[in-house]
């Protein structure tokens, strides 16, 4: 049968060999009649025994008792190994080598464990690979690479070198994942049916468990429609609601906003960008619409599975022998992408389907409302020579060049540039932060205040 790459991911374990991808399986365990279930029968009654049911045994990987949460008394290994042996037990039991690829978060004591439990099921794995080298397949010359995934718990963006082979240089991370974006479309819809219906799809179990059985469905949907009509049955009684498209989507605005911020404070001044996207964030419905407000960069969307078909193309790691190794390199398998030429691989971008409102215009301060033009804005006691600037008096703790306003990846920032600070709606900015129509920012003691505003038609 030859090699069997395993990429581990809670969201979706993919098997794979050179004929392509055999399954997707989601990280879901439950205990039912002392046994383990995993998989889909798992994931299936989730809501409806919560407290037999654990989903966060792959990200909390431990021997320790009771690590895989809820009131399951086994270890997180143990629900893991379970998954793993019945995988390996229908899709490579034939196979003469297997390859891990591995999140970039996972600790050596964790891979260690894996490592463990894949030799408990007599898996002759050859190697366990960081998935952003696995996923990485070519070059791109004289731009920044990176590789943006996303688990049940967990967003995680690898910085990648291009010296000859893709090296995984650094691992950034949020605490938040796919999980905590599904759980607010679920609660939008939720909310809908109270107010049409007096249904709280919470209040029930078996309510619960049809509105996460069909989410994914209602989802797709309405990033095609506007409005969808969306049905619950709870005791023999049919309720149905129209759900609005905004109203439900836009619960995913706050993790968006924060990936995008991710991503650009490890951004390289002045190179331009390559993001690849796996499938399971290059999903996300109008995800990548949000990405395109990113200046000068270029998305990469990956398929199903994608890591771990690519890094079977590398005869040297499914034929290792000896000692196994966390691999963090792999050599490139595609030509270079040439500058300025999109990669073959680019899927259409859907259109947005979250509503991105346009950014603030100017800042008014003393009646005055200042445009914030292509060079940006400098605001200061004393006037910049290069740009326009607003000048501040009467107060004190104000710099010469105190902070500046400019228009960046599709939104409207203010950069501290002060020891003395500087606060948007009463908040001190740490660095940098963006603005919107109605903000109010405040510069010194006792302090000046300028309005962010927008100005159609105004020059």
């Amino acid at each position: 049968m030859g090699a069997v790459a395993i990429e581990i991911n809670d969201f979706g374990l993919a098997v794979a060999n050179e004929s392509g991808v055999l399954a997707v399986e989601p990280g879901f365990a439950r205990i039912e009649g002392g046994k383990v279930v995993t998989g889909e029968q798992a994931r299936g009654r989730a809501r409806l025994q919560p407290r037999q049911t654990s989903s966060r045994f792959w990200s909390a990987l431990s021997m320790d008792p009771g690590s895989a949460g809820s009131d399951i008394g086994s270890s997180a290994a143990e629900l893991a190994y379970a998954q793993l042996e019945s995988l390996w037990q229908r899709f490579g039991s034939d196979a003469t080598a297997a390859v891990l690829v591995v999140p970039g978060g996972y600790r050596t004591d964790q891979l260690g464990l894996l490592l463990g439990l894949a030799q408990e099921c007599n898996m002759p794995v050859r190697a366990l690979v960081d998935v952003a080298a696995a996923a990485s397949i070519r070059p791109y010359p004289n731009r920044q690479l990176m590789y943006l995934d996303a688990s049940l718990y967990r967003v995680s963006l690898s910085l990648l070198e291009q010296n000859g082979e893709a090296q995984v240089r650094a691992e950034h991370a949020l605490a938040q994942g796919l999980a905590g974006i599904a759980d607010g479309f679920a609660r939008r819809i939720a909310d809908q049916f109270v107010r049409a219906t007096r249904l709280d799809p919470y209040a029930h179990a078996e309510t619960e468990q049809q509105l996460f059985d069909r989410l994914g469905e209602w989802v797709a949907a309405l990033q095609r429609e506007e409005r969808v009509e969306l049905t619950l049955r709870y005791r023999n009684e049919e309720f149905r609601i129209t759900a609005e498209r905004d109203a439900v989507l836009s619960a995913a605005k706050a993790p968006y906003r924060a990936i995008l911020q991710l991503i650009a404070q490890h951004r390289e001044p002045g190179k331009r960008l390559v993001v690849q996207l796996s499938d399971r964030v290059a999903i996300l419905p109008g995800f990548i619409g949000e990405l395109a407000r990113l200046d000068d960069s270029q998305l990469e969307p990956f398929g199903v599975g994608h890591a771990a078909r690519s890094v079977l193309r590398v005869p040297s790691i499914a034929g290792a022998q000896g000692d196994v190794k966390m691999l963090k390199r792999v050599p490139w398998r595609e030509p270079p992408n040439d500058d300025g030429q999109e990669s073959e691989r680019r899927a259409p971008e859907p259109a947005p389907v979250l509503e991105r409102a346009k950014p603030p215009t100017h800042v008014v301060y003393g009646g005055l409302a200042y445009r914030v033009g292509a060079a940006g804005l400098a605001i200061g006691s004393e006037a910049d020579p290069q740009r326009r600037t607003i000048v501040l008096s009467g107060s004190s703790g104000i710099s010469r060049l105190h902070c500046e306003v400019m228009l960046r990846d599709g939104e409207l920032k203010l950069r501290d540039l002060s020891r003395y600070g500087t606060f948007v709606n009463e908040t001190r900015v740490a660095g940098e932060t963006p603005l919107s129509r109605a903000d109010i920012i405040r510069i010194g003691s006792p302090g000046a205040e300028l309005h962010v505003v927008d100005v159609e038609g105004a020059e």
